[in-house]
């Protein structure tokens, strides 16, 4: 496992230089909250790594969970999630000392194979903690060994963002239930002259991308790996070629998602979404907070979240993902460490489960802990995210799962090469069958290795 990730490392272009700019926090680029406020005086001083893109109650929540622990001191470090895992494989194989390490879900399995996170079974508080999360966000936290190797963190379902507006401009009371209906809506709001590429489908080839093809896939009731992580979307029954064909079509034939879309990542289209030049799009659901909610948003009130249209209906499922955040194997303050990690993925002193409700609140969602929904603060969140419909919403909630074929060490490597593949094809360059044919063969064979 060490090689392959070392090669996957090679692979980037990683160097020691930037481990230690990493090391020496000069990736971090993110304000919303200074990082600096949890140097404190503590003795005990915890080495905290995180993506760029935190969300924005964390460093003012651990601030005062430092204000009432004044042992501790917390030197936080982050890097654009692009560049995050590569980056940590560094600083793991450097040795650098870490205690607290955020766990994108497509790295767990991979990081607790290589001997750098420490198993948590057997802490005190884990199980009330793992019995208030979802199953979904429960199954982010497990290696390959069924250990438990993280806590809960950000949790969340894909789903259908739309300007309703715009559709019933265009004629259309309801959103699509499959691709042929997406197909007419889409070509309806082109021929209007309303936008001339109204639909993102964000297929950058970037770690954790992809999102789009996911979801319609788990709507079309199918998925890529079997429960023995062996490729399934190479048999002549399977969806993904006809899926991809519609991507195919939709770029280069119906042309109305833009050949742009090859390098734009989901985020970007939800940036493009809150300042209204993208129409459609699959969102995660949080992002609802930032059309309708944010000040900033030039589509405020605009946008609602349906189900995923698949090649048939709309209901079977959709992708959802669960990021965690463990402790670091090496860590040398593994009391300090856990009780920090405790109540930041957790309930503090008191059983409240402080720190995730506020970043429920600070991110329109993605909570582990449904058990928080209830809350009338929240509820309220929703119904403004939601223009007061919440059905969707929630179904989408019940019928997120997250991406099989995760739970295998060369997952990543995987990854970026089939969406080398899929790019190939949707640019016409080779053909939707043989790029699908590479990409089953190649997983076949880092499952070998």
């Amino acid at each position: 496992m060490l090689n392959r990730l070392m090669s996957r490392r090679g692979a980037f272009g990683l160097t020691a230089g930037l481990a230690a700019s990493f090391a020496a926090g000069r990736l971090s680029a993110q304000n919303q909250a200074d990082p600096a406020t949890l140097k404190r005086a503590g003795r005990t001083i915890l080495n905290f790594r995180a993506w760029e893109r935190y969300p924005a109650s964390d460093i003012p929540q651990l601030s005062r969970f430092l204000d009432r622990n004044p042992d501790l001191s917390i030197q936080w470090v982050s890097a654009p999630f692009g560049r995050y895992r590569d980056v940590m494989i560094a600083e793991f194989v450097a040795q650098t000392a870490l205690d607290v390490v955020q766990v994108p879900e497509t790295e767990l399995a991979g990081w607790a194979d290589s001997g750098w996170l420490m198993p948590l079974d057997g802490l005190p508080g884990l199980e009330t903690i793992l019995a208030a999360a979802t199953p979904t966000a429960v199954a982010g936290t497990k290696g390959l060994n069924g250990k438990t190797f993280a806590l809960p963190f950000l949790s969340d379902a894909f789903g259908f963002a739309y300007d309703h507006e715009v559709l019933a401009k265009a004629g259309f009371a309801k959103t699509a239930r499959n691709l042929d209906e997406l197909r007419v809506q889409m070509q309806a709001v082109k021929k209007a002259g309303i936008d001339d590429f109204p639909l993102s489908l964000a297929m950058k080839k970037q770690p954790g991308q992809f999102w789009s093809l996911w979801a319609t896939l788990y709507a079309s009731g199918a998925e890529l790996f079997d429960d023995a992580n062996a490729p399934l979307f190479d048999k002549a029954d399977h969806p993904l070629a006809a899926i991809l064909d519609w991507y195919v079509a939709a770029i280069n034939d119906w042309k109305f998602t833009s050949p742009d879309d090859l390098q734009r990542d989901w985020g970007a289209t939800r940036t493009a979404i809150r300042s209204g030049t993208v129409k459609f799009g699959y969102m995660a659901q949080y992002a609802l907070a930032e059309f309708n909610v944010w000040p900033d948003s030039k589509a405020a009130g605009k946008i609602r979240m349906g189900l995923v249209p698949g090649l048939e209906r709309n209901d079977i499922g959709t992708v959802g993902y669960a990021h965690s955040v463990g402790l670091a194997a090496a860590t040398k303050s593994k009391d300090a460490a856990w009780r920090t990690l405790r109540a930041y993925s957790g309930p503090d002193e008191t059983g409240a489960f402080t720190m995730p409700r506020a970043r429920l609140l600070s991110e329109g969602g993605r909570s582990p802990y449904p058990n928080l929904i209830s809350d009338p603060e929240v509820s309220d969140l929703f119904k403004r995210m939601n223009g007061g419909d919440t059905s969707d919403f929630n179904t989408l909630s019940k019928i997120g799962r997250q991406r099989k074929g995760i739970k295998t060490t060369w997952y990543p490597e995987w990854e970026q090469f089939m969406m080398s593949q899929v790019q190939e094809a949707l640019i016409k360059k080779t053909t939707v069958k043989a790029a699908i044919t590479a990409s089953a063969v190649e997983a076949r064979r880092l499952a070998k290795s």
